[in-house]
């Protein structure tokens, strides 16, 4: 009974300091450089409106407000959970190999998904990711894909325009209206549809 007790202490003791290790551990494994460049990359993006953050909340369900965590809970419950539904995580896997990390594990993939969610908001991330991604044909951020696609600023896109764009983001060949016109209209619905289904609820 000694030794039972003794072997549970040890093992809740190691969980203990295997979580605190993975929740803070990103500190200690990027260098200061990297520190600073993910400080960078974060706040020289230019911010989203607030139409498109309640869009992508609402296509997306909680995730400006869930983190990486989250996210892996939900793909066990459900293995189609998709990296978008957390935007810290998606941010962390863009930049990961660009990093000075030493190892590139998976396990300090999710150390730096925590790092930034522990200084970060996922509205910070979804910044990013939307102000950086390039929509090809040179269309880089959402800005130059608003004008270019419907001739006006993020701010004024409607819910059927803001799902093209978020079908563009999902591929930008595959769901190009210029190149596959009835799969990105159809893409286009989907993420509509979904918001309409989702707001419904």
């Amino acid at each position: 009974m000694k030794y039972l007790k003794i072997i549970s202490i040890a093992f809740f003791s190691i969980l203990v300091l295997l979580i605190l290790y993975i929740e803070f551990g990103g500190r200690y494994i990027l260098n200061t450089t990297d520190k600073r460049i993910i400080t960078w990359h974060i706040r020289s993006s230019e911010q989203l409106p607030t139409n498109f953050y309640n869009f992508y909340d609402i296509v997306y369900p909680n995730s400006l407000s869930d983190n990486s965590w989250n996210l892996i809970f939900n793909t066990l419950l459900n293995p189609n959970t998709q990296r978008k539904s957390c935007p810290c995580n998606q941010l962390a896997y863009r930049l990961f190999l660009t990093l000075n990390t030493k190892n590139k594990s998976a396990i300090d993939y999710f150390l730096i998904a925590r790092y930034i969610e522990h200084r970060y908001s996922q509205k910070d991330c979804l910044n990013f990711n939307f102000s950086n991604f390039d929509f090809l044909e040179n269309r880089k951020g959402i800005k130059n894909i608003s004008q270019s696609f419907f001739n006006k600023e993020a701010k004024d896109l409607r819910p059927l325009e803001m799902g093209e764009i978020l079908a563009l983001y999902e591929n930008p060949v595959k769901n190009n209206r210029n190149r596959n016109p009835e799969r990105a209209k159809t893409r286009a619905k989907y993420f509509y549809n979904l918001y309409i289904q989702n707001s419904n609820k």
